[in-house]
């Protein structure tokens, strides 16, 4: 079972994240009630930030780059990520194994 903040549908994968920003190495941080929360390395500047975030959790979930969008929350630190998959099953066991600090990265 899917916790409140990751949701699957046919195709894709939703999920929150609560970003934080300049911090000193990229890492997921916990999950929380709001969601994953990610220490990313870059400014909150031009987008910086969010170019680094959906870097990094495509490495870590192992889907390309092109899968992951920010649908909602691009200037602020809560945001809503869609990932692109023919796998959402597979792509939400990911996410959840993250969550629960097992991490590559």
């Amino acid at each position: 079972m899917n916790p409140p903040w990751l949701r699957t549908g046919p195709g894709y994968v939703t999920l929150q994240i609560s970003a934080r920003p300049g911090a000193g190495r990229c890492k997921v941080v916990r999950a929380d009630a709001r969601g994953l929360v990610v220490a990313l390395n870059a400014p909150p500047d031009k987008g910086k930030a969010n170019e680094e975030l959906g870097d990094f959790l495509a490495r870590l979930i192992g889907v390309p780059r092109s899968a992951v969008t920010i649908v909602r929350g691009a200037s602020v630190r809560q945001k809503v990520l869609r990932i692109a998959t023919e796998t959402p099953d597979v792509v939400a066991h990911r996410v959840r194994s993250l969550a629960d600090g097992n991490q590559v990265a």
